[in-house]
């Protein structure tokens, strides 16, 4: 793997250099100015991990922008940098904890070898309501300020993750031996229940299915046919697992340029997102559910044995990665997150 190392060194330079060259004369280069109050508005750039017109981040960052332009009465404005094209997904986290960006809307699966714990985000049973309740969240906040950043909130729940194949199984240990696209989030699982996990890049997946290269994949309800990918897939697991791990982080010293009231506003208003954001995803999972099945996919129950045995494997392999990551935090994050098997 190393021999792609210097290409993408120079690659992720030259994506931030453009990022900063196009900050123009009403921006800083680095982290937001707090000059807005003389100068104009303070201007913050965000990047997304995904694509922005894929379904998840599509009207999240434009509801989320419209609300931090308004709350704050034109004090900070937000510029819409881009997707993957505009700064590769691997160096989002960093772009942001250095202030080559402002804001990152991006997932623990992207960042998590820098930050064990943020895998911990997969396995709450909790509302991002919840979450700011019991104390999870602020916890998670220490965290990410060790971090040179901010946690302003979650931007993507309500969406868990799903097994898509071309196999029409009856049972769970139907699934052994087969090949399935894979992540970070699915490897452990999938070992457990004696799969083969593959790694495909995103714009393979099709094809890989199309050639029965791969059984088939790992992934929330939103995205794959849009992506084309059902077209060559016929079954849907009806088995949700996980929760999301999507989050928005911003630059210290960016939050830090904003006034005292407005950080308090950054906040406040990020905490209703969250709720509308969780409606939101709630609607548009059951429509797209519904949609699949019109256009032919097929749901498959698994029996309630089989459910409640699929749900421990979940819960055991992921809990366990945390245990190796995280001795130190392990224990407490158990008990915030309710975890007692």
């Amino acid at each position: 793997m190393f021999k792609f190392a210097r290409p993408r060194i120079f690659l992720s330079f030259l994506c931030c250099l453009l990022l900063l060259a196009g900050c123009g004369s009403n921006s800083a280069s680095g982290p937001a100015s707090s000059a807005g109050s003389s100068s104009g508005p303070v201007e913050l750039k965000l990047v997304s991990f995904l694509a922005l017109d894929h379904p998840f981040p599509k009207d999240m960052i434009p509801l989320w922008k419209e609300k931090v332009e308004k709350e704050l009465n034109g004090a900070v404005t937000i510029r819409v940098v881009g997707g993957p094209e505009s700064l590769p997904v691997g160096d989002q986290f960093d772009a942001v904890r250095n202030g080559v960006v402002d804001i990152g809307f991006n997932v623990s699966s992207y960042y998590g070898h820098l930050m064990p714990e943020s895998h911990s985000l997969n396995l709450s049973p909790f509302t991002p309501a919840e979450e700011r309740e019991n104390g999870y969240f602020d916890y998670m906040s220490d965290r990410f300020k060790q971090n040179n950043l901010v946690y302003l909130g979650r931007w993507l729940s309500e969406s868990p993750y799903y097994f898509w194949t071309n196999k029409k199984i009856q049972a769970l240990d139907e699934l052994k031996g087969s090949k399935f696209r894979s992540n970070s989030t699915y490897h452990e699982v999938m070992l457990a229940l004696d799969m083969v996990p593959m790694e495909v890049n995103p714009g393979d997946v099709y094809t890989s299915l199309e050639r029965k290269m791969v059984d088939g994949f790992g992934f929330p309800l939103l995205g794959p046919r849009l992506n084309g990918w059902t077209e060559v897939t016929k079954y849907l697991i009806d088995e949700p697992f996980l929760n999301q791990n999507a989050t928005i982080l911003m630059n210290v010293k960016s939050f830090e340029s904003l006034s005292p009231e407005n950080q308090q506003k950054l906040l406040a208003l990020t905490k209703d997102f969250e709720t509308e954001m969780v409606e939101y995803f709630k609607k548009e999972n059951e429509k797209e559910k519904q949609t699949l099945q019109e256009k032919g996919v097929e749901l498959i129950k698994l029996s309630p044995e089989d459910s409640q045995k699929f749900q421990e494997i979940v819960k055991r392999e992921k809990w366990g990665v945390l245990e190796k990551a995280v001795p130190d935090q392990v224990n407490e994050l158990k008990k915030l997150l309710k975890y007692n098997p």
